[in-house]
């Protein structure tokens, strides 16, 4: 059976899923788009990048791909590749399955119009028997796919995973001094300037620093506001530099209040650190909660308390250390997400 996935950009956790997956699985590739925040100096061989052909070569490249193929999976359900794919297979005799790859969350629209608009659309595509959802995690982003009428056969947990060994080191040291870590885009909904708040309303007399690790619009706003030997701003960060980072933390904190996933957070664990993260950060469902790894807060006091807490016990935090990189060792790995590729492929095969 031939495969073929389009990527949306090129980005290190994407060139490690193809380097230990689609490739040998012998599955297919191309990116939607050459540029991307998440940066990377890596490349696979011999890439093919959409967005550097024209309007007829897209369409005529996306009609040849679904009629080469007998399963294409696009990240995403509103780039033009998903919806040229899905039309394509509807005026198309000889139908191919097709699956839309997400980490979206579900959320409903507060405006009526959005929420009409999203509903008819998605209802359209998701109840369609030849489109799949592979759903970047177990809980609210398998919901999505069921709230707009997508049979519960159809849908499949493909994990949202990063190369976890990259980040894995033996006999994990706490710092001397007890450090925060956070890592992200400087946004406003990250809520970085909560975290520097907190953490100088608790931490200002004790033996600890924070280190905000990210780019942004607000990078030089936060500098100047929280301009305190305790709170250090590294700015965008890669390759070992970060490693080192994550190795010589106590904690990460990530308290950002709209996130569909979080990549960060599989770093974090899978770097030996427990997690402070906020009940909006999707990885929470799958990564933290009943597993003993961290804490999930729902408001700033309650963000406060655990890092008071996991400062006041280290034993507590040394097991939830433990326990946050015996999760990605043993489980939410590449090794989940090729057993769960391979069994959606083998149900297409029987479909077909």
């Amino acid at each position: 059976m031939k495969v073929f996935t389009y990527f949306v950009e090129l980005a290190s956790y994407t060139v490690d899923l193809i380097a230990n997956v689609h490739s040998k699985q012998e599955v297919g590739y191309a990116f939607i788009n050459k540029e991307s925040e998440a940066k990377t100096k890596e490349s696979p061989l011999l890439s093919t990048f959409l967005s550097d052909f024209s309007l007829t070569q897209k369409i005529k490249f996306i009609r040849s791909i679904r009629k080469e193929h007998d399963f294409v999976i696009v990240n995403g359900y509103n780039n033009y590749v998903f919806v040229l794919t899905f039309l394509f297979n509807i005026f198309s005799a000889n139908k191919k399955y097709i699956a839309t790859e997400s980490d979206t969350q579900l959320k409903i629209p507060n405006n009526i119009i959005k929420r009409i608009i999203k509903y008819i659309y998605l209802n359209v595509i998701f109840r369609n028997k030849y489109v799949l959802g592979f759903a970047g995690g177990s809980k609210i982003h398998k919901d999505l796919f069921i709230h707009y009428g997508m049979k519960e056969e159809r849908i499949f947990v493909i994990p949202m995973i990063v190369n976890n060994k990259k980040y894995y080191h033996e006999n994990k040291t706490f710092p001397d001094k007890f450090t925060f870590l956070f890592v992200g885009r400087l946004l406003d909904t990250k809520n970085v300037d909560v975290l520097c708040e907190r953490f100088l309303s608790a931490f200002s007399e004790k033996d600890s620093e924070l280190i905000i690790v990210g780019g942004g619009p607000n990078l030089e706003v936060y500098k100047r506001k929280y301009n305190n030997e305790k709170i250090l701003f590294k700015g965008t960060v890669f390759g070992e530099s970060l490693l080192r980072l994550y190795h010589n933390s106590s904690v990460f904190v990530f308290p950002s209040s709209e996130e569909a996933w979080g990549l960060v957070v599989n770093e974090a664990m899978s770097s030996s650190l427990s997690v402070i993260a906020h009940k909006e950060v999707g990885s929470v469902h799958d990564l933290i909660i009943n597993k003993e790894t961290g804490f999930v807060i729902n408001d700033w006091e309650e963000l406060e308390e655990k890092m008071l807490e996991l400062y006041n016990n280290p034993d507590l935090n040394r097991k939830m250390s433990e326990n946050a990189v015996a999760l990605m060792k043993d489980y939410w790995n590449y090794d989940l997400y090729t057993k769960n590729l391979l069994f959606s492929m083998q149900k297409v095969k029987q479909w077909l």
